[in-house]
């Protein structure tokens, strides 16, 4: 195991998968690449104008939470990198572990269950179901 992909989204589920992930990525002497999604706003109410102030809020907002887990984790004997992305979260999770080549990706579990998961699916299914890598799911 060389390169691990972690995606983060914030929860207290994405923390326990990071937690998870450095502990693989020291163990294996492997590298972490953290990864955050913005998803695309889809809101028909709301002027482009707020939409746009609402996403440049967003990505300012992820930029600043993964300069902290970068730093965060400057202090453990691993390579590190913090990504942003923009769109579907699953499309870009998946898309990042095939363009760095990741050995598996580690991602949290998000808790849907019934009928939620079923209209909305998850990301965490998505992957699972797509991945070309082995899955890690932190429950």
């Amino acid at each position: 195991m060389q390169k691990i992909l972690v995606a983060h989204d914030g929860s207290k589920s994405s923390d326990k998968a990071l937690k998870r992930a450095v502990e693989f990525a020291v163990k294996f002497n492997a590298s972490l690449t953290v990864l955050s999604v913005i998803p695309e706003l889809y809101l028909t109410e709301i002027a482009e104008a707020d939409k746009q102030k609402i996403s440049n809020s967003l990505s300012k907002e992820t930029t600043e939470a993964m300069e902290k887990i970068r730093k965060s984790l400057s202090g453990k004997s691993i390579e590190v990198k913090t990504l942003v992305r923009q769109g579907d979260p699953a499309e870009k999770i998946l898309e990042t572990a095939q363009k760095m080549k990741a050995d598996v990706i580690v991602t949290g579990s998000h808790g849907r269950h019934g009928t939620k998961k079923f209209l909305m699916g998850s990301v965490s299914s998505k992957i699972v179901d797509y991945s070309k890598c082995p899955v890690f799911v932190v429950k």
